[in-house]
């Protein structure tokens, strides 16, 4: 049996704390830095974007068919946007969903009237309707704001999530068993 050192630990989990400490590091950034985080998300998914327009360009599909190298060239212009103004973009995108929360909260309203009267929960729907209603407009409104405090909630998780892994990946360590051949821990019952 390996000892429990903390230098076997290291050497046995390495790769295991890897991700978790990513998390945590992703986690600290999306809560210092909201703002950073978002502009940051837009401009990898711009690279992607202009990545999958150049290969989608390249291929022999797209020198046969113009239809394909139009949405190749459209692909990477868009990339190419999203680089360049991605606040603008993000704020956009913020705004769309808000405009589809908000028609969806009109939509559910309307069906939560017609049942009234016939069901109990008429005002459970309307309230939780009207609640989907203001989210609606609040992310019309100033949706970066609201971004910012999402992308810091989704920060907090991560380095909750982050921490717990690495709580695991040591609890296992020291109350486990490894294998013979070190690639597995299991638990002795």
């Amino acid at each position: 049996m390996n000892s429990k050192s903390f230098k076997g630990f290291f050497e046995k989990n390495g790769r295991a704390l890897l991700v978790p400490v990513i998390m945590i590091i992703v986690g600290l950034f999306f809560v210092l830095y909201p703002g950073s985080a978002i502009n940051l998300t837009v401009k990898v998914v711009g690279i992607v974007f202009v990545l999958v327009g150049a290969i989608l360009a390249c291929t022999l599909m797209a020198a046969y068919s113009p239809t394909t190298m139009a949405i190749a060239i459209t692909i990477i212009i868009f990339g190419i946007i999203c680089i360049a103004f991605p606040s603008v973009i993000a704020a956009f995108i913020i705004k769309a969903i808000g405009v589809m929360v908000l028609v969806s909260a009109a939509f559910r309203i309307h069906d939560a009237y017609m049942i009234k009267g016939r069901s109990d929960s008429f005002i459970v729907y309307i309230i939780n309707d009207i609640i989907t209603l203001i989210l609606g407009l609040v992310l019309v409104a100033i949706p970066l704001d609201i971004a910012g405090t999402l992308v810091r909630i989704i920060g907090v998780f991560m380095m909750i999530l982050g921490l717990s892994n690495i709580i695991t990946v040591v609890k296992v360590y020291f109350d486990g068993r490894y294998v013979d051949d070190g690639s597995d821990v299991v638990w002795e019952e």
